[in-house]
Order: structure tokens, then sequence, then C-alpha cells
């Protein structure tokens, strides 16, 4: 895909809304339980991940947010799916998770970047959430590298979690 035919891109990840085509890759992604191995429900069904794509379409639809499918731009290569989430009370939360072969390459930081640079633009809203498990250091490193704040701790679909904020 060229260049230009992403919404928006960092250095080597071009963001291209979820499509139903994205299946079999977003199969190989949230069935994989090393991935899924932060997220309280655990790795996902096919029935599953079919009904996320269609949500996450109609939150583009009703919202102008959701996931985007992160592509290596020099492969063309799906890497994972960063975006945006609306949470209960209002905020919106970002998140990313990436496919294994691609970790520790830098990518959950460049597209928390990008993300981030592209709410600031493109979403009316005062800030933007980010959280994790308590244990997972990993994601806090690219939170805070990110410049979030913590805001609070807190228990979110059963787990105890550290939030941060990004004011827009």
């Amino acid at each position: 895909m060229p260049h230009d035919e992403y919404l928006f891109s960092s250095k080597r990840l071009g963001f291209r809304l979820i499509e139903d085509t994205d299946f079999e890759m977003l199969k190989a992604l949230d069935m994989d339980p090393a991935v899924r191995a932060h997220f309280p429900e655990g790795v996902l069904t096919p029935a599953q991940i079919k009904e996320r794509i269609a949500t996450n379409k109609a939150s583009f639809r009703i919202n102008g947010f959701g996931d985007f499918a992160a592509v290596d731009i020099e492969s063309g290569q799906f890497t994972g799916r960063a975006g945006f989430a609306a949470m209960q009370g209002g905020d919106i939360e970002v998140g990313y998770v990436f496919m294994k072969r691609y970790w520790g390459r830098g990518l959950a930081q460049e597209s928390l970047r990008a993300l981030l640079a592209w709410a600031r633009d493109n979403l009316d809203v005062p800030r933007i959430l980010a959280y994790a498990p308590r244990q997972h250091t990993a994601s806090f490193n690219v939170i805070k590298k990110a410049g979030m704040q913590y805001l609070k701790t807190d228990v979110t679909r059963g787990v105890e979690c550290d939030f941060y904020v990004y004011p827009l």
C-alpha cells in the first residue's frame, strides 16, 4: 500500500481502518496466548474477532474513532492494531497490541506517539487515558515515554490497573 493511502503514519508504521479482510491477521494476533497474556479475557475466539471488527467499523461511523490496523510501511505487513475505545464515564482510552514477532522493536512507543498526535488533531475531548495491569511494566515504560502522566490505580474488568492521562 503506498504511503499516502494510510490515514496517518509514523516513521515505520502506516495506520488504516480495520477491514473484514484483516480477519486472518487478527486471528493470528488475538488468538496468540502470549500476545493476550495481559488481557483479562485472554485469547479471543473467531466469533469474538468478527464481532470486534463489526463493532470497530460501527465505532468509526458513530464516534469517529476506533482501532486501526498498524502496517509496516516498508513491507506492507500487518504488525498489529492500535487505536481508541470509549470507556464508561465518557473517557477515551488508547491502546495497542502487536504480533509477537514485532516485539522489542519500539513499535508500541512509535504507535502510541502517532496515536496521541492523531487524537490531538481529530478528537474533541479533553484527555486520553491508557491503562494496563499493574504488573505489565513494559506497557508502563511505553506509556511514560510517550509523555503520559500517572493518574490513579483502580480496578477495571476485574484487574487492578494503573491509569495514565494525556491532556489534549
